[in-house]
């Protein structure tokens, strides 16, 4: 395994939603309570920003080239030229106390979308996905923070967290529906040692948990047992994504959230872009088919 480097230091509050845009090898990522988009070239570094009406939590590819970014209760299409944000898919059901948190792109082509309280307190967030006709369709429910979701290499399983608990679910998928069935308990981390944030599977079917406040990154084999944990610089971990032209580069998102000044000082890369090359190899991202 290769040492952790730290490719843009952006110092976000919450930098979140790590994406690897393979078609132009450019990683994509957020801060979203810094209402902001990222996108950095790996071939020639630069590095775009756009500034976000609201709270983002992601993008997603289009299959057309399009990037939609999920925004506070809505997907809107981003124009890259103007910087401009128009809604394309709105979510009418969500409560109003309510921010989309996280999502992926399932290997059907759904897109797949997660909310949470924005206050941190009730059990209002929800679990979508969306196909070709872009109504979404509640799939789950009774969450206080939702993250991920994440798909095993086959596509039989979905793995989804409730960060606030320190749990991460696996369901049985079917995959020509969307509906999932048999909910339950994957892992439990420990309390004091983090919680988990942003995950994304390997073809082997390990399982990588951003564990926030936790200061590291965690592969979880498919028994659930540990089987790797990486160090970071930041204590505030948040995302992870496998990307590069092998995919064998896991890239990762850091936050600056709820720290203090002499926090900061200790740790100031905190709010960072960063990569690690691993052994393992991602699962390609498809695009959405909508």
């Amino acid at each position: 395994m290769g040492d952790v480097r730290c490719l843009w230091e952006a110092r976000a509050e919450l930098g979140e939603g790590v994406r690897y845009d393979a078609d132009n090898d450019a990683v994509w990522w957020v801060d979203i309570l810094g209402q902001k988009v990222f996108r950095l070239d790996l071939q020639s570094g630069e590095k775009r920003t756009w500034p976000a009406p609201e709270t983002v939590g992601c993008t997603y590819q289009r299959a057309n080239g399009d990037v939609l970014a999920l925004l506070r209760h809505s997907i809107a299409r981003l124009d890259q030229q103007t910087g401009a944000f128009e809604t394309v898919i709105s979510f009418p059901g969500e409560p109003a106390q309510n921010r989309f948190n996280d999502g992926m792109i399932g290997p059907d082509g759904r897109l797949w979308a997660c909310s949470m309280d924005f206050d941190f307190q009730e059990p209002t967030g929800k679990l979508y996905h969306l196909g070709g006709d872009l109504e979404p369709v509640e799939v789950d429910d009774g969450y206080i923070v939702a993250n991920g979701p994440a798909f095993s290499p086959d596509g039989s399983k979905l793995y989804i967290n409730e960060t606030m608990k320190g749990e991460i679910f696996v369901a049985d998928l079917d995959p020509a529906t969307g509906r999932l069935s048999g909910k339950r308990l994957f892992a439990q981390i420990p309390e004091g040692e983090g919680l988990p944030d942003g995950i994304c599977v390997d073809t082997e079917g390990g399982l990588w948990v951003a564990v926030v406040t936790g200061g590291k990154v965690r592969r979880y084999l498919p028994s659930g047992e540990i089987d790797t944990e990486i160090e970071m610089p930041s204590p505030t971990v948040t995302s992870v994504g496998f990307g590069g032209r092998d995919n064998r580069t896991l890239f990762i998102t850091t936050g600056t959230i709820l720290m203090d000044d002499e926090t900061l000082a200790r740790h100031p890369l905190s709010g960072s872009l960063f990569c690690v090359d691993v052994p393992q190899q991602g699962l390609e991202m498809p695009a959405f088919a909508g």
